[in-house]
């Protein structure tokens, strides 16, 4: 069920998670200031901008998979 091409995507998908979740937190945590509170901000900041790079990354990582596959 599963071919060399899907493992292919999958670690990809991974490598690219790992690597825009790391430089998001990276930058926001970086770029803190306000002291507890804008720690808060930028813990929070870093979850949703990190939720939606995540989503867009796996859609087009997906695309670009289907298009190979067929």
């Amino acid at each position: 069920i599963t071919g060399p091409v899907d493992v292919v995507i999958a670690l990809v998908k991974a490598t690219l998670f790992g690597l825009s979740a790391a430089l998001i937190a990276c930058y926001k945590g970086i770029s803190v200031g306000g002291g507890p509170a804008g720690v808060g901000n930028a813990v929070n900041e870093t979850v949703v901008f990190t939720f939606i790079a995540l989503n867009v990354i796996n859609l087009l990582v997906t695309a670009v998979g289907v298009q190979v596959t067929t």
